[in-house]
């Protein structure tokens, strides 16, 4: 199974025991489903047709504990639907036009009396916002796989139905962009914490758990990658530079003689031909007296300098250095 319909499973058995969000959520899935048709003269055929049984099975108990009314289940399938089996729940016809009104969609104004989105008194209070995005996922709402993207979505029959989604995930700060896509509009969102909230909020307690251990391992391989990386870097820019270095001291070695170097600058040049994977304050623990990082960089880098005026055919003055030196100078060469 996919994670979408793991989650949707998950939110077919929250339970609505209040008569609020029970009204709440059949507008929703109403609305959602497509499932209102005129018949004429105030007649109306209501039906809520899910890619679950467990959806549909969740709305008959509904309208028989809260209305009285004991819908029709039945499974669909055909050539249309892809081979795929569609479940349906069919609604009575006398029962209609009161449910309509009952759940604020009934309207004399509204083209064949239907209203897009259900009047602002279905989502009054904070359940009722949460059951009516419940129920719009449940009918046209879909989740990817943490593993491979952070998307969910509300793929609405109207932008009126898709704005109402994105106003009642705001009241509770979850932010909600929406898009135009074919014939419909689609409420989304893309981050991860976006995504673990609206779960949540909408009592998918076990799919946030999944999502969440899912987000830690990718972030902790994206944290070990990322340093990984970067050492093989630093590694591969000390490396680089120690291989200048040694050419450097190679030059110097052919064209003047190593001999003729300042006792600081010989010692520091054989340390590094000789240990050319060390690091620099490895470097400095080889020569006598020791020094710290500093001053090995000091002493490549006037080896360089060497080598560059060498190149150059420049006039080299070389500096007579004590080879027992105070501690000070010992940064300073």
């Amino acid at each position: 199974m996919s994670f979408s319909t793991d989650v949707r499973g998950e939110l077919a058995r929250v339970k609505t025991d209040d008569v609020c969000c029970a009204r709440s959520e059949l507008a929703a899935a109403l609305l959602a489903s497509g499932g209102i048709a005129w018949r004429g003269r105030g007649r109306y055929a209501l039906t809520i047709t899910a890619t679950d049984a467990a959806t549909v099975r969740r709305y008959f108990g509904m309208l028989k504990r809260h209305w009285g009314v004991t819908g029709q289940i039945r499974a669909l399938s055909g050539d249309r639907l892809n081979g795929l089996t569609r479940y349906q729940l069919a609604i009575p016809e006398e029962a209609s036009l009161q449910l309509l009104e009952e759940f604020q969609i009934y309207d004399e104004a509204a083209p064949f009396g239907v209203r897009q989105t259900p009047g602002d008194g279905i989502t009054h209070y904070a359940c009722c916002k949460k059951a009516f995005v419940r129920a719009a996922f449940l009918m046209c709402g879909e989740v990817s796989n943490p593993e491979k993207a952070y998307h969910i979505e509300v793929a609405a029959p109207t932008e009126d139905f898709a704005r109402r989604v994105a106003d009642c995930l705001g009241y509770f700060g979850i932010a909600c962009a929406i898009a135009p896509r074919k014939a419909k509009f689609v409420a989304y969102i893309k981050r991860a914490e976006g995504i673990s909230d609206m779960l949540s909020l909408l009592g998918a307690g076990a799919a946030v758990l999944a999502l969440e251990n899912i987000r830690v391992r990718k972030e902790v391989s994206n944290h070990v990658n990322r340093q990984m990386n970067f050492d093989s870097s630093n590694i591969n820019r000390t490396v680089d530079a120690a291989e200048t270095v040694i050419r450097d001291i190679q030059y110097i070695d052919r064209e003047l003689g190593l001999e003729k170097l300042p006792p600081t600058l010989r010692d520091m040049a054989y340390a590094r031909a000789n240990n050319p994977e060390t690091p620099l304050a490895g470097l400095g623990e080889l020569v006598d007296p020791p020094i710290g990082k500093s001053g090995v960089n000091a002493r490549l880098r006037r080896l360089a300098d060497i080598a560059d005026k060498l190149r150059s055919g420049e006039e080299i003055k070389l500096r007579k250095v004590s080879p027992v030196m105070t501690q000070s100078e010992r940064n300073d060469p």
